[in-house]
């Protein structure tokens, strides 16, 4: 029942990606437009976030600062599955997702130059192979629920459907966990590695 909720319908899968492709779009707009003081603030609080200028860096706040942010947006994905119109809310934390990832590596890349695209493909890019999959999994579970709860005669069968949703959020929330344990050991280790050179 929880994997019928990820499949049920192909058309969820292409709308999720193309929120997603549409939010990193903006983002990549968004930051090719920016003023050039507001992007040399933004470049610097991004390096400083990144955390490339501090060597006695506090891994496990990075990582609870980290899986909690993940940990948000699944929460928002899920809240919107319960509701029967809150499928919308999926589509916009994909988007949301979109655009920070496509402003932060548009911005790194600009910032560093080729050590930005470096430091997307080794410090960013492992990451959001495991964040992206999670909230496309939770987003597309969410919004199938929330799809099917619409009808009025599926009520009853959908309180047998709560537990398997809920399940579906386990694979998910696993996934972030990982990747919020490669943003906050790993990562930052390749980051100076590449400011280094």
């Amino acid at each position: 029942m929880a994997f019928k909720l990820y499949m049920q319908r192909s058309s969820t899968w292409l709308t999720t990606f193309f929120f997603l492709v549409f939010g990193i779009s903006i983002g990549v707009f968004t930051e090719l437009a920016l003023p050039s003081e507001e992007k040399g603030q933004a470049i610097s609080e991004l390096l400083e976030s990144l955390t490339i200028t501090d060597a006695s860096l506090d891994h496990s706040h990075l990582f609870f600062r980290t899986a909690g942010n993940h940990m948000g947006l699944l929460f928002v994905t899920f809240l919107s599955g319960l509701v029967p119109y809150g499928f919308p809310g999926a589509w916009l934390t994909i988007t949301g997702k979109g655009v920070s990832l496509g402003f932060t590596a548009a911005l790194l890349m600009e910032a560093m130059g080729f050590r930005g695209v470096l430091a997307s493909i080794t410090s960013i890019l492992p990451a959001q192979l495991l964040i992206l999959p999670a909230l496309f999994l939770a987003a597309t579970a969410a919004i199938n629920h929330s799809w099917n709860s619409r009808s009025k005669s599926r009520k009853k069968s959908l309180s047998h459907e709560t537990g398997p949703y809920c399940f579906c959020f386990l694979i998910p929330l696993l996934l972030l966990l990982v990747a919020s344990l490669w943003e906050a050991f790993i990562s930052p280790a390749w980051m100076q590695l590449i400011r280094s050179q």
